[in-house]
């Protein structure tokens, strides 16, 4: 995703880091992740089909709805990023797919953020007040997750096509460059600030309360059962949340740092796209942390591979048919 760091105006310091070393390590790293990803990714949509109770609950639904999403961009953006950490350019060197490009890396960027925030929200409310949140399911629930995709993918494509300005794209940079948008004065901050830092502010300060409230509870609840169950809910949200520290903050504090005070080293990184790798931690172990987050998944997952190990093992060895003419011979024999 553009940040509004990007303009042409600043000029970006001679070459600090090692780029061509960097872009190679993230292009090796990609690769070797991407197939396992992929494939734990059908591995949880069919364990889900086998088990379809578990999308019935609320507390999965968006869980797997981020592992969805982590998917798409998996299958259909990722591979482009790769093809340019390999090539040095953009697979397709035209205008209209570089529309393209950005507008799916940009929303598919924004939505796992968002999603995530409403998460953490949400995940409070089942704790605390699951007879609320169940009662109003589709106000608090479904009605939030659709406009979450739907909103992100809207305004990102009325900016990159719509908007009155014209991006001049370089093929000879990931996502080719910057749209022009972002270098609106408005635009570009708000882009940044409502879609990207907001809801992982919401992620943190989320977390810290329900961390502060399960803990304060577990002194005044007699109900042993019921404070592990929260517990346990807690820990799966931070499953999932987790990955999205590791993958958004450290792109975060070097934008907030930039803006502050311009640091070469962290202004290359940023605008080389070397931080870029960080973002597809969170999609590459989607599948891991849908697992981790939902312990019937697991389960099931487990089950699935160990029957299909049985019936492969089974087909190796074949059965065996013992007949009488068999025993009659070994009978002679000894």
């Amino acid at each position: 995703m553009s940040s509004s760091l990007d303009n042409s105006s600043i000029i970006i310091p001679a070459h600090i880091l090692n780029l061509a070393l960097s872009k190679r390590l993230t292009f090796w790293s990609l690769i070797i992740l991407i197939f396992p990803s992929v494939i734990g990714s059908f591995l949880v949509f069919y364990g889900v089909i086998r088990k379809k109770e578990m999308l019935h609950r609320i507390k999965n639904q968006l869980i797997l709805l981020i592992c969805v999403v982590h998917f798409v961009q998996a299958v259909l953006e990722l591979p482009l990023t790769i093809i340019y950490l390999h090539r040095g350019t953009v697979p397709v060197a035209s205008f209209v797919f570089c529309d393209y490009w950005q507008t799916l890396i940009t929303t598919l960027n924004i939505v796992p953020l968002q999603l995530n925030a409403h998460l953490s929200i949400e995940r409070y409310l089942l704790i605390f007040h699951n007879t609320f949140i169940q009662k109003y399911n589709i106000s608090l629930h479904y009605a939030p997750a659709m406009f979450l995709i739907i909103a992100p993918l809207l305004f990102t494509f009325i900016c990159i096509v719509s908007y009155p300005c014209e991006s001049t794209y370089d093929y000879n940079a990931v996502v080719c460059g910057v749209a022009c948008y972002t270098l609106n004065a408005i635009l570009g901050p708000f882009t940044w600030f409502f879609w990207c830092l907001v809801p992982l502010v919401v992620v943190v300060v989320s977390n810290l309360l329900l961390i502060i409230q399960v803990t304060l509870q577990k002194r005044r609840m007699l109900q042993t059962n019921v404070w592990k169950k929260n517990l346990a809910m807690t820990f799966q949200l931070f499953a999932v949340t987790g990955v999205l520290y590791v993958s958004w903050l450290p792109i975060i504090l070097t934008s907030v740092i930039n803006i502050i005070h311009l640091t070469p080293v962290l202004f290359e990184l940023q605008a080389n796209w070397l931080l870029l790798g960080l973002i597809y931690i969170a999609v590459l172990l989607s599948p891991l942390t849908a697992t981790v987050a939902i312990p019937e998944l697991k389960t099931e997952i487990y089950t699935m591979i160990q029957g299909w190990r049985g019936k492969i093992m089974h087909d190796r060895v074949g059965p065996v048919t013992i007949t009488a003419h068999m025993v009659t011979n070994g009978t002679q024999q000894m």
